[in-house]
């Protein structure tokens, strides 16, 4: 899941890769969430919370299709 974003985001994204090698960041919560979107109806995600450890206010949640079904629906919402 998570671990195979992080390898491609670190192997496409030098910026990414230094600052992921600094581990500032924890991990705040994961898990699954349905979500009704008004064009494309029902979406299955799983979700990843990170804190930046130096920023703990702010956070980032990442969300990935859970099914083939949502990722189909997240391809017509951006055009592909």
């Amino acid at each position: 899941m998570l671990t195979g974003l992080i390898a491609e985001s670190t192997a496409h994204d030098e910026e990414f890769a230094l600052l992921w090698t600094e581990r500032d960041v924890k991990v705040n919560g994961r898990g699954s969430k349905a979500m009704l979107h008004p064009d494309v109806g029902a979406l299955a995600v799983r979700f990843e919370v990170l804190t930046p450890l130096e920023d703990p206010d702010q956070r980032l949640m990442i969300c990935r299709a859970a099914n083939e079904e949502t990722q189909a629906a997240l391809d017509r919402l951006c055009g592909g």
